[in-house]
């Protein structure tokens, strides 16, 4: 069977679903007088370096050579390091709208970046269920 990344689970009530790029959180406390939702949406780019970020530096360093390559020279985007610092600071402000760490995604000081929030599931459906 074939199964695709369909989306992420941060924490317990944090949802990302990639093809919409939606990022959005639905929680109660147990009642339903009160629940919270809210929800966010990503520039091309913040969208393709949070995707990317999720794939690969939730266990691993990523490096500031590879986010250039991958999300901009590969997307024909002029690379910069002032523009993917740039970038990854609006990023980490988005995020924390909705609850999380402030550096979700943390600087490794001179080797690169990491998600520094170890509570995440990757999502899969099975592709023939897909019609």
């Amino acid at each position: 069977m074939d199964y695709q990344l369909y989306g992420f689970l941060i924490g317990n009530d944090i949802h990302f679903e990639i093809n919409s790029g939606q990022l959005y959180r639905f929680s109660s406390n147990g009642t339903e007088k009160h629940l919270i939702f809210g929800t966010l949406f990503f520039s091309d780019t913040m969208l393709q370096l949070f995707v990317y970020m999720l794939r690969y530096g939730r266990e691993n360093r990523v490096t500031k050579e590879e986010l250039l390559k991958k999300i901009w020279e590969d997307n024909k985007l002029s690379p910069s390091p002032q523009r993917l610092w740039q970038v990854l600071t609006g990023l980490n402000k988005k995020l924390q709208t909705l609850g999380l760490p402030d550096e979700f995604i943390k600087t490794i000081k001179g080797s690169g970046y990491i998600i520094g929030f170890k509570e995440i599931i990757p999502l899969y459906y099975r592709a023939s269920e897909i019609l």
